[in-house]
């Protein structure tokens, strides 16, 4: 399968460390992130992966080239202005050509991506999500799920929530069709499309062991620096 790759994020809570460097090259136990989510990707199957760039498109580009030595077939896709997750998966339709993984350029999940898209295909629905479970959830918005692992609602984030939970761990399986459900324009994956997706009953969760790492934050960056640089 495919995977669409969203790397156009600002890191603007990262500049203090990384200057202007666009986030999804943030260096990682000295290989830049981006470089480290393609070869994760490479590790389960993947020979072709979409970029969707934005701010350091460029350097993304000059960085990565085709992808060769990576052993992975790099498509772009550069937002002429910022368009939000959704927008940005939006101007990539051009690349679509079945069932698709998406992950979030600041995101490595751990876990075997194709148990999401057999969830998928098995009930049939328009997109699974990967889910982790945090011990503490304050800082990051919840998902719950039903008995048969459909998304029920997405809780946001509540600084006066206590205890563990089950979050979005940024990995998503999709099939074609929800290309139809992205709206024309700026969007955002997350708040514009997938709540009404799980109203319908089409958006599932799958629940798996191990964590993510998710370098969005400092403190986020520190925990995979220590982890991949170990």
């Amino acid at each position: 399968m495919k995977a669409f790759v969203l790397a156009g994020g600002l890191g603007v809570r990262l500049r203090p460390r990384f200057g202007e460097l666009p986030k999804p090259l943030a260096p990682i136990g000295g290989r830049p992130f981006l470089e480290r989510q393609l070869e994760w990707l490479r590790g389960h199957g993947v020979t072709g992966a979409v970029l969707c760039t934005g701010y350091g498109g460029a350097a993304i580009r000059e960085a990565l080239g085709t992808g060769e030595r990576l052993g992975v077939r790099i498509q772009y896709s550069e937002e002429p202005e910022p368009l939000g997750t959704g927008g940005a998966l939006k101007l990539a339709r051009f690349a679509v050509d079945g069932p698709c993984w998406v992950l979030n350029g600041d995101t490595l999940p751990e876990g075997d991506p194709w148990l999401l898209e057999r969830q998928r295909w098995e009930h049939g629905a328009i997109g699974s999500i990967a889910l982790y479970e945090v011990t503490d959830a304050r800082a990051r918005g919840r998902v719950e799920c039903d008995a048969s692992g459909r998304v029920r609602r997405f809780v946001e984030k509540d600084p006066e929530f206590a205890g563990s939970a089950w979050v979005n761990g940024g990995l998503y399986s999709f099939s074609s069709s929800l290309w139809r459900h992205l709206p024309d324009g700026a969007s955002s994956l997350e708040h514009d499309v997938l709540p009404g997706l799980a109203a319908s009953g089409r958006l599932l969760g799958l629940k798996l062991p191990g964590t993510f790492y998710d370098i969005g934050t400092p403190a986020e960056w520190e925990r995979a620096e220590r982890h991949y640089s170990a």
